[in-house]
């Protein structure tokens, strides 16, 4: 299971390991010495750590697909996301606490997605596989017995967290719809390439399993 080289910038990867780090180190630093901004710090500590384990989870679990992107933080349209999150938090003064609630829900999605990318090892990939590989399993074992495509399900569950961790209201509503959108969209197309990949045995998992996203 050895990664491509060429496939893999090792500059760009310090450079995004450095920035995770220190965005991490100080996220918990003005948590400890400010705890008034506690839940803008804890959003960041949280994105720090998201997109840390993206990048070591395909090393562990599916090295041959690894790039210098497996961090996933080229999605600009999420950073979008991210940055209107903030925006609201720091204007808009909800009158409710939800910040515990949402980081239990954090914590439940990041466990969700950790286990999916665990149990799938060569079958998961974060870009949708077209064409059929040799290596390429109908994983419907572990997480994948109960929940169909369970590392979208918890990025879900995570997302919705984060905006209850900021007490956020407009995000959690339209990031919330954004999100479920791309995922019904997507998840629609990749499941026409599994049926041509795995037939009637997809089709018998699909019918028995719900991905608890309402698609």
């Amino acid at each position: 299971m050895n990664y491509e080289p060429n496939n893999v910038n090792l500059i760009k990867v310090v450079g995004k390991s450095y920035l995770l780090g220190i965005i991490f180190t100080w996220s918990i630093y003005l948590t400890i010495i400010n705890e008034y901004h506690r839940p803008l710090t804890n959003y960041f500590t949280f994105i720090s750590i998201f997109h840390s384990l993206e990048f070591i989870n395909t090393y562990l679990f599916n090295r041959s697909q690894i790039d210098d992107d497996s961090f996933i933080l080229e999605d600009y349209e999420l950073h979008g996301i991210y940055l209107c999150s903030i925006l609201e938090h720091y204007f808009i003064n909800w009158k409710f606490e939800t910040f515990y609630l949402g980081l239990i829900l954090i914590i439940f999605g990041q466990f969700i997605r950790n286990l999916a990318m665990y149990t799938a090892r060569e079958s998961f990939n974060h870009y949708i596989q077209r064409d059929s590989k040799p290596n390429h399993k109908l994983i419907t074992h572990g997480i994948f017995k109960y929940v169909r495509h369970p590392s979208y399900f918890g990025f879900f569950i995570w997302f919705i967290g984060m905006e209850l961790l900021l007490n956020n209201v407009i995000i959690l509503v339209v990031g919330g719809y954004i999100l479920w959108n791309f995922f019904k969209k997507r998840i629609v197309f990749e499941e026409g390439l599994l049926v041509n990949f795995f037939g009637e045995d997809y089709i018998k998992y699909r019918s028995r399993t719900r991905t608890w996203m309402f698609i």
